[in-house]
């Protein structure tokens, strides 16, 4: 027999769970809890700030996921429990998504083994909580998408919803917030969000009772309650497993209510509630498994591409760049890196700005209901990419043709698909900034990430494998144009799924100036950073050097796999800070900064240590020549580990109306940037381009620090969040220990 507890954060449903099991324990019933992670509970003397314990239990999570992930036929049914539930209710944050799906992953497979046990098991959380979770972090949501939700979950046999005022909530919430380390406070949501989670566990329980599902009702006060509650509540229990008769739907309450608003249970460890004031990604304490004897059929379709996107997204662009560069040589790899240098600052010359202008305004304008303006930037936008975007085949292509009889034929042909690609990449890529805005992150980065990279890699692969094409840099830019294309239908796709309804029935108004005020800046800056980035190739090429073009190429290709975690929490990032800006929550801002820095650090450390290990014997696997860009890869990926420590400061500054400060800074440092490769070109060749390159990034990144500091006010993200740590931990070594009332 299953029973689920669910109801908002400090209503105290790990206390009830545990007094229920308790008491059924007393007279004879086999009862097991199944519970998460209680914060503040593993905090010890020589881990006050709660890392240890935090490191402890990510890689216990992540070894679980891991050993499901071995079996998939056989954990079918959790993967595709999970994929529905994300699917409906996907956060809007990457962080609550991925701690959100790796716990639901692993609360399906303790469920499944539940449902075979004869032991009454208890559950303090489970899929009632998490659609209430998930419904929280998604945004506004309908009574649709809440009993579809409802629908995809397994049903219990008997729910009890726990509730407690809202003032005793926050008394709670906040006396657990006092008592929580340092890592638990920086992950955790805070009390406004918290208590933002009870309505939705109201519309939930209307929608199961209207179902005909049993739920009782408990709301106790004190201890005197808590025991009436459990009484009544081990009474129907234990008649409905001697008398083997299901339990009537809509029964009377089971709480006595009192008075009193003292703590249930004095003395007793908060808990945790996945999804509000979730920690999620906690290990859940089970009752002992069964190995599973069962199979499915098949694995359903894209059950865990959610949770891989960023990890495969990597893995296909680095297995894209050894294929290609092992295929191609040194030479004809060079001339597809010059090309898609080109390429590359073209499209985003070509989407001028707008597609961090959307990034910025729809969030804004959605915030404060101004849905007309926000239809007239998106149509705005759009046009001006498209005008922009086809003007550059119209005007390049005759300009390489006009070259055609100094440049190799090879050059020619690669350089006409890649400026027939330019409108395809700004448009798409400027698509996938309207879907971000939509809330569809995951759909917004599947294409661009998994999706060009895969199709690209096929074609070449199976020109290759079939000889249907010379292997060069023409059939390369080939497959980039075809993929390009795929990429760019699935993204409309995906704008056309997600297409607010609000946007649907206004008509577009134009504010023209402030718009362009933001997004000529944004070209200038965006167009000199990829100038930056590539200032070596453009050099390289430009002189005739095309082999160390290629090699500096790879190299750089592969250093920009640290930069992932980095553009993965700026994903997020830049739409939340927006709308944190336009409510003028200095607060918010500040911590959203500091956690979008540790999680780019962090991120970036891991990928740097087994890039630095593995680059060398790599390359050598796939190639002689290529090895000269194993010193180039880790100058770069150290000057990368830097950038990520200072944390997304560039895109703080265009979120919060600086974008021109910004681009000055951009300007002066791609300056410094060719200025300094060409000595390091003239000295050292690629070497010395890659020592130049990541100098100058170590300079900027500290001139945005500076700025940031100095006019709003905003240490930088890891600064603060060590200074957060030590304010924590020396709170806690001089705080007195003293009994304190339960929540959850």
């Amino acid at each position: 027999m299953i029973i689920e507890l669910f109801g908002p954060a400090g209503a105290g449903k790990t206390t009830f769970a545990h007094t229920l099991a308790e008491r059924l324990r007393e007279h004879g019933h086999v009862a097991e809890v199944v519970f998460t992670y209680r914060p503040g509970a593993h905090t010890s003397l020589f881990d006050r700030g709660g890392v240890v314990a935090a490191v402890r239990r990510v890689a216990r999570a992540a070894f679980q996921i891991g050993m499901m992930m071995c079996r998939p036929l056989a954990n079918a049914r959790e993967f595709q429990t999970t994929a529905r539930l994300l699917w409906l209710l996907p956060p809007r944050n990457i962080v609550w998504f991925v701690r959100f799906g790796q716990y639901i992953v692993r609360l399906s497979r303790v469920w499944n083994n539940a449902s075979r046990s004869d032991r009454i098991i208890i559950f303090d959380q489970a899929f009632v909580q998490s659609v209430c979770s998930l419904a929280l972090f998604h945004g506004p949501v309908s009574e649709q998408a809440l009993a579809c939700a409802l629908n995809v979950t397994p049903k219990a046999d008997l729910l009890i919803q726990i509730d407690a005022p809202h003032e005793l909530l926050e008394a709670r919430l906040s006396d657990r917030l006092r008592r929580e380390n340092f890592m638990e406070r920086l992950f955790e949501a805070d009390s406004k969000t918290n208590l933002k989670a009870k309505p939705i566990m109201d519309r939930v329980s209307a929608l199961l009772r209207t179902r005909g599902c049993a739920i009782r009702h408990v709301e106790s006060f004190d201890q005197r309650s808590l025991c009436q509650a459990v009484e009544r509540a081990e009474e129907e229990i234990v008649a409905c497993r001697n008398g083997g008769t299901e339990l009537a739907a809509a029964p009377p309450l089971v709480a006595a209510r009192t008075v009193g608003r003292g703590p249930i249970e004095a003395g007793a460890q908060p808990k945790n509630v996945a999804g509000t004031g979730a920690q999620p990604d906690d290990p859940l304490e089970t009752a002992a498994e069964k190995p599973d004897t069962g199979l499915a059929t098949r694995l359903a379709h894209a059950s865990i591409w959610a949770f891989l996107v960023y990890v495969s997204g990597a893995g296909l662009t680095c297995l894209a760049q050894f294929v290609v560069a092992r295929l191609l040589g040194a030479t004809s790899y060079g001339i597809y890196s010059y090309v898609l240098a080109w390429v590359t600052l073209l499209a985003y010359a070509a989407m001028m700005g707008f597609h961090v202008a959307l990034l910025r305004f729809v969030p804004a304008y959605g915030a404060t209901a101004q849905w007309s303006l926000a239809r007239g930037i998106l149509r705005f936008a759009f046009r001006r990419v498209l005008l922009a975007g086809s003007l550059v085949p119209a005007v390049g292509i005759p300009i390489v043709l006009a070259q055609s009889s100094r440049l190799p034929p090879e050059h020619v042909t690669s350089m006409v698909l890649g400026m027939a690609a330019v409108p395809i990449i700004a448009i798409y890529l400027t698509g996938a900034s309207m879907v971000r805005t939509f809330g569809g992150v995951i759909l917004a980065l599947v294409p661009e990430r998994l999706l060009r990279d895969a199709l690209l890699l096929a074609l070449v692969g199976a020109a290759a494998w079939w000889t249907l094409w010379p292997l060069n840099a023409t059939l390369v830019m080939a497959a980039l144009l075809i993929s390009s294309a795929a990429t760019l239908a699935v993204t409309a796709l995906a704008a056309l799924r997600l297409w607010p309804s609000d946007l649907r029935a206004v008509q577009p108004a134009y504010r023209a100036l402030d718009w362009w005020g933001l997004a000529f800046p944004i070209m200038v800056m965006t167009g000199f950073e990829i100038l930056m980035t590539r200032t070596p190739v453009f050099l390289l090429g430009w002189a005739g050097n095309i082999r160390e073009a290629g090699v500096f190429a790879l190299g750089f290709n592969l250093a920009l796999l640290i930069a992932l975690p980095r553009v993965a929490v700026n994903t997020f990032f830049s739409p939340t800070i927006s709308a944190l800006h336009a409510r003028d929550d200095r607060a918010g801002m500040q911590s959203l900064f500091a956690k979008a820095t540790i999680l780019s650090l962090g991120g970036a450390a891991a990928l740097a240590v087994p890039l630095l290990v593995l680059t060398g014997p790599l390359l050598r696997l796939f190639g002689g020549e290529l090895v000269a860009a194993v010193p180039i890869a880790q100058i770069l990926t150290i000057g990368q580990v830097f950038a990520a420590a200072t944390g997304p400061q560039q895109s703080l500054l265009t979120m919060t109306g600086h974008e021109r400060s910004a681009a000055v800074m951009m300007i002066a440092s791609a300056g410094l940037n060719i200025a300094s490769c060409v000595v390091g070109i003239a000295m050292h060749g690629a070497i010395g381009a890659a020592i130049a390159t990541a100098a100058t990034h170590v300079v900027w990144s500290v001139a945005m620090a500076v700025y940031i500091y100095t006019r709003l006010n905003l240490p930088a993200g890891l600064i603060h969040a060590l200074a957060e740590f030590r304010r924590s931990a020396w709170t806690r070594q001089r705080q007195p220990r003293w009994p304190v009332s339960a929540g959850d």
